[in-house]
């Protein structure tokens, strides 16, 4: 055997051992930290990946770290110590962290490990029993804290916080609470809310896209309403179908109007078909009633989606804020909503205020020490109504994407965008020292 072929084997060898090593050391490590409950390796399509499930424990009250506890998921995808962290804060369940082909775009875009840590009180990281009360950004922000702190010890390279909408919000409060845990933030399609009704959603659906197309939306409300018999059997028959009911709501009927009044929040929120490709008013039933549900669905209001999204609703009506609905131009066609709201998804028997303080501390805290932070939204997404308001003190990048709805990603905006975002996001991560 020459020298070359020599080398080239020794070369392989030590790759492959490497890989070897690298592998028992991320399992025996995992299996190894106290924190941590359970461990379940599964497959991913990406081979860069090796990936698992988690289970860690967390104080149900970290201000009683030696009181209930419940178990958390995590979602760890681990490509190599050497590496960088992006860490996801979900606003809600994480099933999805399982699939095989799941991808984060900021872990691809710089080839970095990583960690899905499930909202508290959603999908598998629930307490034996809901204490309510414990539900709160404070308490979210210390459950990923003592995730960072668990994992930091071994994943020592920069990591980069990021969240989409619900996450997104989880996000910026995790960087208000604990600003040194990461080295920089992406928050995608994340509103700051300051009432558990808020009304400046009404000015943006007064102003976004243009008159003909805002006009043909409040025209095709009208006609779901005015020709309520054929679409509210419709609507009906649907939903029958699909076993949803509505009796935390009050009634079909209740939630057939508030379906309608969610037409012309969601249109904008989803932007699910053009506005010139919407069907003329008081034309065909089916093609106004596809639109509608397009754009508005059938689950929203129903108690089976109340079901899995209550710990939302909650969060929504004590410290993150919600919208509600502009009446003023469907007065007389309503039967069955006075004064809109969401008090109907709260669970029984808990009686909530609305927090005030903590988002107009977070606003005053993100334009004065915001830094490293870049926020990204659609600009016809009725939930950019709230987005977050940067300022020149900080060197928070904010990125609106014209015409993009909810579902708006970095990879959505052009290359030189991209480019400059990414460049920042290299800067901040790579000048840390760790």
């Amino acid at each position: 055997m020459n020298q070359i072929h020599r080398s080239v084997i020794l070369v392989i060898l030590f790759i492959l051992s490497s890989i070897s090593l690298s592998a028992q050391t991320i399992d025996g490590l995992l299996q190894q930290l106290p924190q941590i409950d359970s461990v379940r390796r599964f497959g991913v399509s990406d081979s860069s990946f090796q990936a698992f499930e988690l289970f860690i424990t967390q104080a149900i009250e970290h201000n009683d770290p030696e009181g209930e506890t419940f178990s958390q998921r995590l979602i760890l995808r681990h490509r190599g110590f050497d590496k960088p962290m992006v860490f996801v804060t979900e606003g809600y369940a994480a099933d999805y962290a399982l699939w095989a082909d799941y991808t984060e775009e900021l872990a691809e875009l710089l080839d970095a490990n990583l960690l899905v840590a499930e909202h508290r009180f959603f999908g598998k990281s629930l307490p034996d029993h809901s204490p309510w009360k414990s539900l709160t950004q404070f308490n979210v922000a210390n459950d990923l804290h003592q995730i960072n702190q668990t994992f930091k010890q071994f994943y020592k390279l920069p990591w980069i916080s990021t969240g989409i909408s619900k996450g997104g919000q989880t996000a910026y409060y995790y960087k208000y609470y604990f600003p040194d845990d990461v080295s920089a933030t992406v928050s995608y399609v994340a509103p700051l809310n300051f009432s558990a009704t808020d009304k400046t959603v009404f000015h943006f659906l007064d102003t976004v896209g243009d008159q003909h197309c805002r006009e043909k939306i409040k025209s095709l409300q009208k006609d779901l309403l005015s020709r309520r018999s054929i679409y509210y059997r419709m609507f009906s028959d649907s939903v029958s179908h699909r076993n949803l009911t509505f009796s935390r709501l009050g009634g079909m009927e209740k939630a057939f109007e508030y379906n309608v009044l969610e037409f012309g929040f969601a249109y904008w929120q989803w932007y699910p078909v053009r506005c010139e490709n919407l069907p003329d008013v008081g034309g065909d039933t089916l093609e106004i009633f596809r639109a509608f549900i397009d754009a508005a669905g059938y689950d929203f209001f129903a108690d089976q989606s109340i079901a899995d999204f209550q710990p939302f609703f909650y969060q929504a009506l004590t410290e993150m804020g919600m919208y509600t609905y502009d009446m003023s131009d469907f007065r007389g066609m309503m039967k069955h909503i006075d004064t809109p709201g969401f008090t109907h998804a709260l669970p029984e028997g808990t009686n909530v205020k609305f927090n005030k303080k903590l988002n107009k501390k977070v606003r005053k805290w993100l334009k004065k020490k915001g830094n490293n932070m870049i926020f990204i939204y659609g600009g016809y997404d009725a939930w950019s109504a709230t987005a977050v308001q940067t300022s020149s003190k900080t060197n928070a990048l904010k990125l609106v994407l014209p015409g993009g709805s909810h579902t708006t990603r970095l990879t959505h905006f052009d290359d030189k965008t991209q480019t400059t975002a990414l460049e920042l996001l290299r800067d901040w991560i790579g000048s840390v020292k760790e």
